[in-house]
This record gives structure tokens, sequence and C-alpha cells, in this order.
């Protein structure tokens, strides 16, 4: 199976800057913020009375030289090299886990193991497990030195065909690794410790360094802000992930022409997934900035491991996998929709990315993206990607690699593979085509129409999917051909919208507005429709007649008793 080669994609080394942050452990990271760990069970340590840490075994890393990184960063960057973006160095160790933790007994008969993993200096610590397979009860915890927060559990739901574990980051420079096994286990597990990663950037760091310069560039749009509203769905398929614990790249979850599509999940080739590595993918969702303009301070809590590798193309800069399990449907992902017609010609274009793999933004383009070569300006080229001339609003930055750009129709075209903008330098990106990607390669292995269309309907467009719309109509509920809901319009809206439906014979319509948790909020009064298209208004207000809160809702249309269609719109005040 072929890899996701690393490629050239060149940056001006002027642009490029990487920053050493200062840490504290107040900040809350991956899953360890106090409101995640509430969610979970705790670790047993945190619950019962046990000796104190100080007397649990500690094993050190060396030294890192964090200055001599740094320069081998600027190095890359400066030489053409762009592939993913490395923020960890890793430690390769051998330790078997049960032999060096300190053992006790706790209340219920089981026992717990603990261990201190220092590596001194890390913004964050994140560690690779071998042999990782718990028995059906026992627990895995990770937590820094101060108690504070916590990941997991993890147990035995969480294994995966290679056996291995590719943990969260912790925050500090000192985190504690805690097994609890019960006493009626059906085995003790055998934990190797392969790798400890000393995180030397600061990822999901909320500092800024002492000139008050932030991991990304000030120019980027937070996708919290108002000019996200019209792509909340997309950016809920936007993911930043990890490789190894010590590589970063973007990507975003797609749509498929499959009654369940599977989680597929794509990025740009160059960012180094293989079939060797891709149970060691780690993808951060919703990694966002709280507040509009503070381009930090985001949380790191919903992320999963392991992916399969599917699909690459170096021509068109794609690679593909599939995830190992569903998102979580609490991280609320959504999978994009996509054109892959040779003849789309978008007028404009949105790109929804992690700039410096940090909070995500959003940025803007209203210009017509040409057809190129790869880092060229002279149009058709040979084809293979998107130029993007500048961004009017925002810009990329190394990280980036790997996220879409949707057209004016919010379909994903491409993926980025490289470019030279930044906040400093109003200059161009390319993105691989979708429609280069869908079938230009010689085989499954190298084209995505075979994962995305796999019984070959000949599909070329696709909406986007939301899987946990709390509307959603299961298939022997629809009446195919009574009643069609159309195009909402105009969406988003803030004064009022009108809603269409289309009648093959006469029939009573209702039509109700449901919010995000399925509640009926409003209603059109139900009457009598001939056949033929129809359409309703709605001002935004309650039953009551009062304003309901901007946000996403739901348009349900029901004929008679029987629901026929729900459709999202967005609200703007």
């Amino acid at each position: 199976m072929s890899a996701c080669r690393y490629a050239a994609a060149p940056r001006p080394t002027a642009g490029v800057t990487v920053t050493l942050f200062i840490v504290t452990l107040a900040v809350a990271l991956s899953g360890v913020t106090p409101a995640a760990a509430v969610t979970k069970a705790p670790p047993k340590s945190f619950t019962e009375s046990v000796a104190d840490l100080s007397t649990v075994a500690r094993t050190a890393m060396p030294p890192v030289d964090e200055a001599a990184l740094v320069e081998e960063d600027e190095d890359r960057y400066a030489t053409g090299w762009d592939g993913p973006f490395r923020f960890a160095a890793p430690h390769f160790v051998n330790i078997d886990f049960l032999t060096e933790a300190t053992p006790e007994l706790v209340n219920d008969g089981g026992t717990m193991w603990r261990l201190r993993v220092v590596s001194e200096g890390a913004r964050t610590i994140n560690i690779g497990i071998a042999g990782f397979e718990l028995p059906v009860g026992a627990t895995f915890h990770m937590y820094p030195s101060d108690l504070h927060t916590y990941v997991g559990p993890f147990g035995s739901a969480d294994h995966i065909a290679e056996r291995e574990f590719w943990s969260p980051v912790i925050p500090g420079d000192q985190i504690v690794l805690e097994l609890y096994v019960p006493a009626d286990a059906a085995f003790t597990p055998t934990l190797e410790i392969i790798q400890v990663n000393h995180d030397y950037i600061g990822f999901g760091d909320i500092d800024s360094d002492p000139d008050g310069h932030m991991m990304q560039g000030w120019c980027n749009n937070d996708v919290v802000c108002p000019e996200g509203d019209p792509w909340r769905d997309e950016i809920r398929s936007e993911g930043v992930y990890t490789i190894n614990g010590s590589w970063m790249c973007s990507g975003q979850m797609l749509n498929s022409v499959a009654e369940t599509p599977p989680p597929y999940f794509l990025t740009a080739d160059h960012c180094g997934i293989s079939g060797g590595n891709d149970h060691a993918v780690r993808i951060y969702w919703n990694f966002e900035s709280p507040d509009c303009g503070d381009l930090c301070c985001g949380s790191l809590s919903d992320s999963q491991q392991g992916t399969i590798f599917r699909a690459d193309y170096s021509t068109s800069d794609f690679c593909l996998v599939e995830l190992s399990q569903d998102p979580d449907p609490d991280f609320d992902v959504y999978y994009s929709g996509w054109d892959a017609r040779e003849e789309n010609a978008p007028q404009r274009c949105t790109a929804i990315h992690h700039p410096n793999t940090d909070e995500k933004a959003i940025s803007f383009n209203y210009d017509p993206i040409t057809v190129t070569s790869y880092l060229s300006n002279s149009v058709p080229g040979n084809g293979s990607h998107w130029r993007v001339d500048d961004w009017e609003d925002g810009t990329t930055e190394p990280g980036s690699s790997g996220s879409g750009i949707w057209d004016e129709n919010h379909h994903l075209v491409g993926q980025l593979h490289g470019g030279y903008a930044s906040c400093s330098s109003i200059t161009s990106d390319w993105y691989g085509r979708f429609s280069v990607s869908w079938d230009d390669g010689s085989n499954q292995s190298s084209r995505l129409r075979d994962w995305l269309d796999p019984d070959n309907t000949g599909t070329r467009v696709l909406d986007g999917r939301d899987p946990d719309d709390p509307l959603a109509v299961d298939g022997d509920q629809a009446v195919p051909g009574a009643a069609t809901l159309l195009a909402v319009n105009p969406n988003p809206f803030s004064r009022s919208t009108e809603i269409r439906f289309e009648l093959t014979s006469a029939g009573n319509v209702a039509v109700t507005i449901h919010d995000v948790a399925g509640r009926i909020v409003s209603s059109v009064p139900a009457k009598s429709y001939g056949a033929g298209e129809s359409r309703v208004s709605w001002d935004g207000n309650d039953a009551n007649g009062m304003p309901l809160p901007a946000g996403v809702y739901f348009v349900r249309l029901a004929v008679g008793e029987r629901s026929v269609g729900t459709t999202k719109i967005v609200m703007m005040r």
C-alpha cells in the first residue's frame, strides 16, 4: 500500500515564525478541562485514600535542545519542505509499565499502578503504548502531576487491531499514568511505553510569547465570529490531527453516496499518513476559540484515535482515510458535501483550517479560482490544482495543509497543498482539485470515486450530511413522490424566509420549526394545498410571536400524518 508522501510546498522564510511558549498547568487541554473531567469516571487515586504522589515511581526523559529543534524547523521551511507541522520531539523508549510503575491495592481488592513521567520544559506530553489491551473493567487514565484534571478512562472498548495507544496531549512537563485492574479481571495487561513526545511549541497553548505574538497570525478569523455563521455545518467537519504524537495537519470529514456513509476523512498527501502509521493518527474535533477574536483558548477535549488508509494521489496531493470508529455523537461532526465535476468553476471560495494547527479559522476569497499546475500561475497548466490568487479576508499558514476549500454552493472542491500566503504576504495558495482526485488515478488506491461512490452511480455532486440531525426521517417513513421540501430562501436569513415545497397531488400540509434538540418552537398553521409548488413564510418568531434567538433550526414538512422531509436553516439577528 502506498504512503502519503512528504512533498515540497515552499513558503517564504520570513512568513514562518516558530515561537516558544510558557505553559501553566492550569491550561486546559485535550480532554483535561474540569468540565470534561466531571462527565467521566475519575482515576481511583482521585476518589480513594492512596499513597502520596511523591512516593510514586518516576522516570525522566533526557534533556531536549529546544533551540536546536526550532532552528531545524526554520531550516526545513527555508529549503522549501512543507510536510506536516512538527510540534513535539519524540523520546524513543522501552518501558515496561507494570515493572516500573508503583502498585497499590485499592478498596475493592483491585490493583492500581501509577508512574510519573517527566520531560523537563515540555509544554505538553503525549505517549505511545504498545500491547495496549485491557480486560473488561480495567481503566487507564493520564493527568498532570498537579492533579487538577485528567483524560480517560480508556478501557477495553478503546482497543485497535494494532494494539497500540497514542494518547491525547496532557499539559505540563510532569504527568502521571494510572492503570487500575479489578481483582476478578480475566488477565493482567502488559503495557510497554514506546514513545514519550516532548511538546516544544505549545499545542493548544493559550499564552503568547514575551512580545505578545500568538502562534497563528493576527489576521485569522475565529470560526465562532459572525463571518462563520453561514458555514456552521462545514466548520463542524474540520479537524486537526497528530501522527505518532509529533506531527500535525488539518483535514475534514466527507459525505459519500451510501445509505450509511462510512467515516471518511480527507487530508493532504504530503502530510505523511500511510498504511504503516494510520493507526497512530489522533484527530481533535471542535478545537475553536470560545470568543470571537481570541485566536486562542480552545478545548482539545474531543478527540479519537485510529484511521485506516484508503487512497492517495500525489498529482492532486490528496489522502483519504477511514476513521476506525464513527465520531462520538457528542462531538457533533458534520460530513461535508463535494463537487467532483470537471466543469465546475467556483467564482469564490471559503477555507476552513487550523493555521499553525491552532484554533480553527475561516478565510474568504472573493475572486474566481483558476485551474493551474502546482505553484504555477499559468492557466490551465496540467490542471491538477486550484489557484487562490490571494485571500481577501484571513489567510492560511503551515499546519493548514490538508484543509478544504468550499465553493459558493457549500461543496468541497479541493484540499490545501501549499503556497505563500500569510498575514504579511498577500500571495497565492494552491489546492489539489477534487475533480482530479476523483478519478484521475489508475486504481482504487489512487482515486476518490471508488470510496465515495462505490456503486458507480455516476454521482458527481453531493450535499453534506448531518448524522446527528434530531429530525432525520427513516427511509421506511418517507413518502416518495407525495411531496418534496425544496430549498428555503433566503438561508441564512435575518427578518423572514420562505419555505418552499412541491406536492404531486393535493394534501393537507403542516410545517413545524424545531430547535437543535428537536423541540417544536414555532409552526405554520396546517392547511390544504393543491398540486405543484407552494410556499409559506416564517418570520423567525416563536408560537407566541416573540423573536427566537439566532442559531440553527430545522424545518419539518408533513403531509397528513406523515413526515416527508426536513431541512436546516440558520437565523441571524
